[in-house]
């Protein structure tokens, strides 16, 4: 009698854990919690996907806005293996396109999570840019205003950190590949207390080393009321830049948020 006691001990929390979901839900509350579920020997799992920024999704359930200034575009197209990427294309004399994510989600201080994703660059390798990713404050007028971007400058890929006298360094750089896909995960601990908050970077499924020379940064993650990601092209007036992404994911663990 064993096994049907452990099943109906899961079944209970299961839809306990399903009711709470849905009370979160009615609610109006961000979908920020992980939902336990039974294995199949009966012991419990925890699913740590927090937000899903598919294309296949579609942008009202992806994006809380979507930024652009000049003629810029944001839309979908398959790639080689038939996998729904954004596209966001900023022609020259653009300077943004970018994807406000990330709907009915948002990071706290005090959490840990992981944003995952992968992008294919096509733009000059000298071209700089503000960003092809930024992790962004909100209001945008105190303090670091974005505490992360992943930018391009004379011929490298560059994160760079954001204090909170918006003074600039760069602990991270390679290379530019365009052409090419490239996937990212950055884990992040979020705090004001730069001795808190940390980073740590994973690139094409490879954990980086900072010019500190550890695999983690402590720096200053969170700032004004709220930080939310953003994909795209920021910069880069000169020429046109098209950035596809795909398979974004913000989970609790690496293993949900890498590709």
């Amino acid at each position: 009698m064993k096994p049907l006691r452990l099943l109906a001990i899961a079944g209970t929390s299961l839809l306990a854990g399903l009711m709470s979901c849905t009370k979160g839900l009615q609610d109006g509350a961000p979908v920020n919690s992980t939902l336990s579920t039974p294995s199949a020997n009966g012991t419990m799992t925890i699913q740590s996907l927090l937000f899903d920024g598919s294309a296949s999704l579609g942008s009202s359930a992806v994006w809380k806005d979507i930024n652009i200034e000049g003629s810029g575009t944001v839309t979908t197209i398959n790639d080689e293996t038939n996998t729904l990427c954004w596209k966001f294309l900023k022609p020259s004399g653009s300077h943004r396109t970018e994807g406000h994510g990330a709907k009915n989600y948002q990071a706290v201080v005090g959490d840990e999570i992981y944003i995952g994703w992968t992008c294919k660059l096509y733009m000059p390798t000298t071209l700089q840019t503000d960003a092809v990713f930024q992790w962004k404050s909100y209001p945008t007028d105190t303090f670091a205003n974005h505490p992360l971007m992943l930018r391009t400058k004379n011929g490298n890929l560059e994160l760079q950190h954001f204090d909170e006298n918006h003074t600039a360094t760069v602990p991270w750089s390679i290379p530019l590949s365009t052409s090419t896909w490239q996937s990212f995960v950055l884990r992040m601990k979020m705090s004001k207390d730069g001795t808190v908050g940390y980073i740590e970077l994973w690139y094409n499924g490879t954990k980086q080393t900072f010019t500190n020379g550890s695999q983690r940064l402590y720096c200053r993650t969170y700032d004004s009321n709220y930080c939310d990601p953003k994909w795209g092209v920021y910069g880069g007036d000169a020429s046109q830049v098209t950035n596809i992404v795909k398979n974004i994911k913000i989970a609790s663990t690496y293993a949900d948020a890498a590709q």
